[in-house]
């Protein structure tokens, strides 16, 4: 019988991390805030306390699996994310020595960096090579308006973790700013955004905005245009993210295929487009399957902004 892998994922393509393999260390949308960008939905209830909230031993099972009967991938990335906070859970270090034990794959850590208030998870997540926060606002009322935390979690706080986590890890941080129109786009609040990314001193400072239906209908997209406006204030170290893109690959089944597109609907909303340049598939053969699968009503589409975008109907 073949294995069922829960918590992993993919390999799946990131804009950030080129090829990735997610290993998912939370339960669907736990997590400490509730950004109304989020591609993955509301967030029920935010959470601070850590836990397994995955056990150690299915993720072990499920690690071992893959990289034992799994034919070897050239992943540019294992990653630590998925759906929700994977600091939250308190295995997270045993993950990663089990993960450096089977694979010399580089560990990417993607947070929102609200635990690195805790010195203990500033020491654990250092195992790790490159670690991913994100920092949107500085603000109060406006963390409170876009990322919604969990009780006791505040801006300023946040950003003293980030600034520890500088003076304690060695290896890369790339810290994410993402735009909504309307919101943390403001003279004020760019300058302020700007002057926290100095005081955290990131090897990247890598600037974003909404791409794909969020938690709420207020996520709305900045233009180009003001995201090129605004990197120079960034200093030289800042990027406006790019498309992923790979060249084409070959799959062994239509089944694989379908089951390929599947998985990546299942993690986030795509476009047509966004699944050829994430799969490195033909027009034709998206068209093909995501009709089909519509037929099938195992993915449903939805509009955002001018793009139609598709997801699982689960």
């Amino acid at each position: 019988m073949k294995a069922t892998l829960t918590h992993i994922f993919g390999p799946v393509p990131s804009r950030r991390l080129g090829l990735s393999l997610g290993i998912d260390l939370v339960p669907f949308k736990t997590c400490t805030l509730d950004c109304i960008y989020c591609e993955l939905g509301k967030t029920a209830i935010p959470v601070t306390r850590r836990a397994e909230y995955v056990t150690y031993t299915e993720l072990e099972n499920e690690i071992k699996t893959f990289f034992n009967t799994k034919k070897p991938v050239a992943l540019d990335h294992i990653t630590l994310s998925g759906s929700g906070e994977p600091t939250l859970n308190s295995a997270m270090p045993r993950v990663i020595k089990l993960l450096r034990q089977n694979s010399k794959t580089p560990i990417a850590l993607l947070t929102n960096g609200t635990l690195f208030t805790d010195p203990e998870v500033r020491y654990e997540a250092a195992a790790v090579d490159i670690i991913l926060p994100s920092l949107d606002t500085v603000s109060e009322n406006l963390f409170r308006t876009v990322n919604r935390p969990a009780p006791g979690v505040k801006a300023n706080e946040v950003i003293a973790g980030l600034r520890a986590l500088r003076q304690e890890f060695q290896g890369q941080i790339w810290l994410e700013i993402l735009f909504c129109q309307g919101l943390n786009d403001t003279p004020a609040e760019i300058d302020k955004l700007v002057e926290a990314a100095n005081s955290i001193q990131p090897d990247k400072i890598q600037l974003n905005t909404v791409v794909r239906p969020g938690a709420m209908v207020t996520a709305k997209t900045v233009t180009q245009t003001f995201l090129q406006e605004v990197l120079p204030k960034f200093g030289p170290q800042a990027e406006i993210i790019a498309p992923f893109a790979k060249k084409s690959k070959s799959y062994n089944s239509f089944e694989k295929l379908e089951a390929t597109i599947l998985a990546t609907l299942k993690r986030r909303p795509c476009t047509k487009k966004n699944l050829e340049q994430a799969l490195g598939l033909k027009a034709v053969e998206v068209i093909k399957i995501v009709e089909l699968l519509l037929e099938k009503d195992k993915i449903k589409s939805l509009e955002h902004g001018s793009e139609c975008y598709f997801q699982t109907s689960e």
